[in-house]
């Protein structure tokens, strides 16, 4: 009876082990949502990059995936892209955002545009 307890708890820290291993490897922010308001810093052809207001560093977001595969049509959201495109490096945003493996952009609105340079 000793030895099928003995091994009954240690098949039971080995499960244990497994488990809190796998809930490691996942992302914190998985599944969470939220809003960012900061200057704008840097832009790419698929990406913001915002400096939320308290914060040290700027984070990047990118366009929420649509439409599946590649091979189906699928890929960054295309009316995202144009806003990302329209928008100016230094100007004052709000960007509501969901983490899916990268932080992706809900809605983007302009709060305050650069002061214009002479």
């Amino acid at each position: 009876m000793r030895a099928s307890f003995l091994l009954a708890f240690a098949l039971g820290l080995a499960t244990f082990g497994t488990s809190a291993a796998q809930e490691k490897k996942g992302n914190p922010l998985e599944g969470k949502k939220g809003t960012a308001i900061g200057k704008l810093v840097a832009k790419g052809e698929r990406y913001i990059e915002v400096k939320a207001d308290g914060e040290e560093a700027p984070r990047k977001y990118v366009p929420q995936w649509k439409g599946g595969l590649p091979a189906q049509g699928g890929g960054p959201d295309k009316a995202m892209l144009k806003t990302f495109s329209e928008l100016k490096v230094g100007s004052r945003v709000e960007v509501q955002w969901h983490f899916n493996e990268h932080l992706r952009v809900i809605g983007v609105k302009l709060l305050k545009a650069p002061a214009e340079s002479k």
